[in-house]
């Protein structure tokens, strides 16, 4: 998965907001909305070639431009009244999301946090998609057999990233920076992340 996301801004030129693509901190392209119509441009590359992306890694970060600049969402997109806790018929989706990975934690913390694997954090925030949960926070860790050391460099606080956006935003701006930054941190058997997330009514869960 590639580093790329999106940021909104207005347009002074414009009077409007736009959203730029940014990838390893540079303006790879631009979204904006005209005349109805949602429109991305990607720039060449430095060397002039074109820009190459994963489709699903690419629609993530469209959704989250949607949802920025007030676009419809895709066909098929979730509709955001369903990702109210309490429209979903089976309970509050934390519920969901613990019974799915509680056994997966290596160990519990003294609140009551889940040390989770990298292949078990992964599953985690696609399902936190899916249940409509944000990734507000996650912390790296390396297990000690008598304690957890905190490894520096792997706390990300996404939440504040991305306060003040609509919920979709929020959500899907979330999500997509904790699995970008899931790739990049460590891969060992004795390293493990700790989870917040925050629900739709703005209640935050840890794992």
């Amino acid at each position: 998965m590639s580093d790329l996301h999106a940021r909104e801004r207005q347009d002074l030129e414009w009077g409007r907001p736009v959203a730029d693509l940014i990838e390893e901190d540079a303006v790879v392209g631009m979204a904006y909305e005209d005349e109805g119509q949602l429109l991305v441009e990607f720039y060449p590359d430095p060397d002039g070639e074109p820009r190459l992306y994963d489709v699903a890694d690419l629609q993530r970060v469209l959704d989250t431009v949607a949802a920025m600049l007030g676009a419809e969402p895709a066909a098929g997109g979730a509709d955001p009244d369903l990702l109210s806790p309490e429209s979903s018929p089976a309970g509050h989706p934390v519920d969901a999301l613990a019974a799915e990975f509680d056994q997966r934690s290596l160990r519990r913390g003294p609140e009551d946090e889940g040390f989770y694997p990298p292949e078990a954090a992964a599953g985690i925030i696609n399902r936190c998609g899916d249940l409509g949960l944000a990734v507000v926070a996650m912390e790296g860790f390396t297990l000690q057999s008598d304690r957890e050391e905190r490894v520096p460099g792997c706390a990300a606080d996404l939440g504040s990233a991305y306060r003040g956006e609509p919920w979709a935003a929020f959500l899907a701006g979330c999500n997509l920076q904790a699995m970008a930054l899931l790739e990049r941190w460590p891969r060992r058997a004795s390293f493990a992340l700790t989870f917040e997330v925050q629900d739709a009514a703005g209640e935050v869960f840890v794992l």
